[in-house]
């Protein structure tokens, strides 16, 4: 009879965890890896919108270079007003977006013009109606004869 009640007293005694801490914990852990995955997300939809940036800056590099490096009097660099900019033909669509690239030329002087070059893309990935604006790069530069 002695060892029972030595039984008893030592369940009693023994300490835990109730179901309602388990829970509790459970709804924790739960919020906590729900706002992970969204924070995954967020990243993700920033890491495209960030490459589609740099392939942006690197097409409206490479026209710029392609333009410095032609003749002062060349059909390319004549002068242009905002409604009829000089456009490059379609680009195929790269990484899910579709660039358009277009310069405007304007006679500074009779040796200088400027040139302002704009590429513009429309973002597939983007999931919001809102998001679905037009997105621009755009640079300047300076030609002298």
């Amino acid at each position: 009879m002695n060892t029972n009640i030595h039984r008893e007293n030592k369940m009693n005694g023994q300490s835990g965890f109730t179901l309602i801490e388990v829970m509790i914990a459970m709804v924790i852990l739960a919020v906590g890896l729900l706002a992970l995955g969204t924070m995954q997300i967020v990243s993700i939809r920033a890491n495209a919108f960030s490459s589609e940036m740099t392939y942006s800056t690197m097409l409206a590099q490479q026209q710029l270079e392609t333009l410095k490096n032609l003749s002062f009097s060349d059909a390319d660099l004549t002068a242009t007003t905002p409604e009829t900019p000089h456009t490059l033909p379609a680009l195929p669509a790269v990484k899910g977006a579709s660039y358009t690239v277009s310069w405007e030329v304007t006679d500074t002087t009779s040796d200088m013009k400027t040139i302002d070059l704009t590429v513009q893309w429309q973002s597939q990935r983007l999931g919001d109606a809102a998001d679905q604006a037009a997105i621009t790069t755009s640079m300047q530069t300076i030609l002298s004869r």
